[in-house]
């Protein structure tokens, strides 16, 4: 452990959080920190090693760079394992270029600042992919064509990727479902079962567990499953009229509901507003509406015209983040401090917009090892 720290003190005494290693933009007010080599020298093992457990990801990737000693020690097991244990989340949200889905671009809300992740490498080439959801830091892909569909799993920060057995029905555009646990994954994929290409009713869901069980198929037009009753149910939206884009995002612990209200009458002002689900799971509650100015903003960012265009949106631990058509500005709404901000432009390239996911990085998805011993 002491030649770790003498590594770190004379490969790169000014090591800095924000090195070019891994690409990131910061906002002009977020304070840089310097790495002391005179402190860490004298610190403790074991505190050294404790305190590696609670760097953020981008310093984590950058730290390996060093020497194949440190890289040993963050790639070993025992520290692998210990990481998962200690270090906190750091709830995040990713974004892909509409025009480029193998581009990942991270912003963390924490510090304000984004952060490139080619993905190119990593997707497959034989197959057209898109981004479809994401959970506990690994990223779900879906093919584009029609039929039995492909899903690739990718951990984009360590760079592994594993494919998920092909569905046994064919679809064209499915709603992608990812839960990931320590211990546990668990896929649902729902849509047009193209059984007919005369009905508009044709949807059906299959589920996959990373415990060597099949895809699981089930048919039902409802949109809510509980897990614990293992049954579908229906949830009727808080209006039934007017609403535009709905999406449901995470909450903190709970579910929400973003849809844009269109102006058909003078006591139904356009608006895009955040509902929570209560904990009866029937009803619904609103948290609060886009002031005037920004939704005039975010307005024009949809295109304009006579109703509110699509919007895309995800929340994660409390934040929601908005994206609007071809436009490349990000909105956040911190739920519990009910306050609504624009995000530090995002200068990589974003043609044709963005695509949003919440995402936390960890560094260790243990999950993929299931899927591993499964096949």
């Amino acid at each position: 452990m002491h030649r770790i720290m003498q590594t770190m003190s004379k490969r790169n005494p000014n090591y800095l959080p924000s090195s070019s290693t891994f690409p990131s933009e910061q906002h002009p007010h977020t304070p840089t920190q310097t790495l002391d080599p005179s402190i860490w020298c004298r610190l403790p093992p074991s505190l050294f090693d404790r305190i590696l457990h609670f760097l953020p990801a981008p310093a984590f990737f950058r730290l390996q760079l060093l020497s194949r000693c440190i890289r040993s020690l963050l790639f070993s097991p025992s520290f692998l394992h210990s990481h998962i244990l200690l270090c906190p989340l750091r709830p995040s949200l990713v974004f892909f270029p509409n025009s480029n889905p193998s581009s990942l671009y991270l912003l963390d809300p924490t510090s304000l600042s984004w952060h490139h992740l080619p993905l190119g490498p990593f997707l497959p080439s034989h197959i057209p992919v898109a981004p479809a959801a994401s959970s506990a830091g690994l990223l779900s892909f879906v093919s584009l064509t029609a039929g039995p569909k492909t899903l690739p799993l990718i951990n984009p920060l360590s760079k592994l990727i594993i494919y998920l057995p092909q569905t046994p029905m064919p679809r064209l555009s499915p709603a992608i479902w990812l839960s990931v646990g320590p211990s546990s994954l668990s896929v649902v994929i729902a849509g047009d079962n193209l059984i007919s290409p005369f009905s508009v009713k044709n949807l059906s869901s299959e589920m996959f567990f990373a415990d060597t069980t099949p895809f699981l198929h089930g048919v039902s037009l409802a949109r809510c499953r509980d897990y614990a009753s293992n049954s579908w149910s229906e949830i009727q939206p808080p209006m039934r009229r007017y609403l535009r884009s709905p999406s449901l995002v995470e909450l903190g612990e709970g579910v929400g509901l973003v849809a844009a209200v269109e102006k058909n009458r003078p006591n139904v002002p356009r608006s895009v507003r955040v509902w929570g689900l209560q904990p009866c799971g029937h009803s619904w509650v609103e948290i609060s509406r886009m002031p005037v100015d920004v939704h005039v903003r975010f307005y024009e960012n949809c295109g304009g015209g006579e109703s509110t265009g699509a919007f895309e949106c995800a929340g994660h631990a409390g934040l929601i983040a908005f994206v609007a058509g071809t436009n490349s500005e990000v909105l956040l709404f911190d739920t519990p401090r009910r306050e609504w901000r624009w995000a530090l432009s995002c200068r990589y390239p974003c043609e044709g917009g963005l695509k949003v996911f919440a995402y936390e990085p960890p560094v260790a998805t243990p999950a993929i090892g299931l899927l591993t011993m499964a096949s």
